[in-house]
């Protein structure tokens, strides 16, 4: 297959600048364990604090904290596991990172194990851990029925939330990277009315299961500008995703609806047709206020970037956008997805300037290969796919089966680079994807 540029390098550079972090001469390093204490002084890895929350309560701008291994458990109460509220600054990010060689663990209970509602934060090699193992369907579907939910059955795993942050102050720049989050009841990695934020080389599986507001594993709802800055604002790339799928009947419409791979949703203010989305229900806690109203968001004309992500054995599609603009999906592999609720694999839905490029498409037995609703300047070329189909077609497509290394359930056991038998360039494509080329 012919190789093509999937991405403009002057809107990545221009991005990267953007991103660019250099700690002020005051930060200051904190650790945890959840063998420490919270009345140590935690800036020492031998005398560490015990919670996050204590962490979040002294951290300051250019601060990191260090997790240490082992598991940090809350309850089940409204409160999130770790709330972040602290912002950073420019050149004075707040890094929450993974101490090195060793796996914290995170095991929400409430409505949220990280949940984001500062500018300029890094989340760095923390595992987030749901409780899904536990959770019988009969159970949560009859919560579903209840007027007020239980976190128990819907706790998220890492969320940006600007919903509730005054229309000035939304959280930006904010980068999830080298994180699993998994076996979580409500959504897996979500961002909601943020700008500028990065999710890449993480591993997001088997969530969003036993929520009643239709969740994915990765979804991004209602991107505020933060600015009007051109080039990428959001980038998902190099991630494994796999096996998120909703069970329990979406609440407004009693009927079984996402549990996608990956999902960009609702950047116009408005659809005359009047289209609802299930991710917009998505809430941390019955008692707060209702998300701010989607009029007053600024013009969206940043891009989105879905690049390089592996997408398989979701409920819903591998990769989907809905009412969403300005967005380049390139370099992805997506394989049987939406056997739940019945999804394409890749589309773009009401959606408008959306570029679909070099992905590797491949549907489950029965599944369709793409779909094309009431979109606007979507361009289709250079994918790979086993059967020709007539919803869209580029002149460079590949009609033809790529045999696989190895495909496995569990992503992390699979390895998706195309063998000797299938098309050399594609082979050369998806083994420079694999290392991030």
């Amino acid at each position: 297959m012919q190789r093509i540029s999937r991405v403009p390098d002057v809107k990545i550079v221009a991005f990267l600048i953007g991103f660019m972090i250099a700690a002020p001469a005051s930060a200051r390093d904190w650790f945890v364990s959840p063998s420490g204490d919270d009345r140590n002084v935690g800036a020492t890895s031998n005398r560490p604090f015990q919670t996050l929350e204590k962490a979040a309560l002294v951290v300051a701008a250019g601060d990191t904290v260090w997790l240490g291994g082992g598991t940090y458990s809350g309850a089940e109460t409204d409160a999130d596991l770790l709330g972040i509220r602290t912002p950073g600054r420019a050149g004075a990010w707040i890094t929450w990172r993974a101490l090195p060689g060793q796996t914290p663990v995170l095991r929400p209970r409430g409505w949220a194990g990280i949940d984001i509602r500062a500018s300029y934060q890094i989340i760095d090699g923390v595992t987030v851990l749901g409780g899904n193992d536990a959770i019988r369907l009969s159970d949560a579907i009859a919560d579903a029925k209840q007027s007020k939910a239980r976190a128990y059955f819907n706790t998220n795993g890492i969320i940006i939330d600007g919903r509730h942050e005054p229309t000035d102050a939304k959280p930006h720049h904010i980068i999830i990277r080298h994180c699993e989050v998994a076996k979580m009841p409500g959504g897996g990695i979500t961002a909601l009315q943020a700008d500028y934020v990065t999710i890449v080389d993480n591993l997001v599986h088997d969530n969003a299961w036993f929520m009643r507001y239709a969740g994915s594993g990765i979804s991004l709802l209602n991107d505020w500008a933060h600015d009007d800055r051109s080039g990428y604002h959001v980038m998902i790339r190099r991630n494994r995703v796999w096996d998120n799928k909703t069970l329990v009947p979406w609440e407004r419409t009693g009927k079984l609806s996402d549990g996608n791979g990956i999902i960009l949703d609702v950047t116009d203010p408005d659809d005359p047709a009047g289209a609802t989305n299930p991710n917009g229900d998505l809430i941390l806690s019955p008692q707060r206020s209702a998300p701010t109203d989607a009029t007053k968001r600024p013009p969206w004309t940043g891009r989105a970037l879905v690049a390089d992500n592996v997408s398989a054995f979701n409920g819903g599609s591998g990769i989907h956008t809905f009412r969403t603009a300005h967005v380049d999906i390139t370099g992805n592999t997506t394989y049987w997805n939406g056997a739940v609720v019945g999804y394409a694999e890749l589309f773009a839905n009401r959606s408008r300037d959306i570029t679909i490029t070099n992905n590797v498409i491949v549907p489950r037995p029965g599944g369709n290969v793409t779909s094309n609703n009431r979109n606007t300047d979507v361009r289709w070329d250079h994918n790979m796919y086993p059967a020709a189909e007539d919803i869209l077609r580029g002149p460079h497509d590949v009609v033809a089966t790529p045999h696989f290394v190895r495909v496995n359930s569990d992503l992390r056991r699979a390895d998706f680079r195309v063998e000797a038998s299938g098309s050399a360039d594609t082979r050369e494509r998806l083994t420079r994807d694999s290392r991030g080329d």
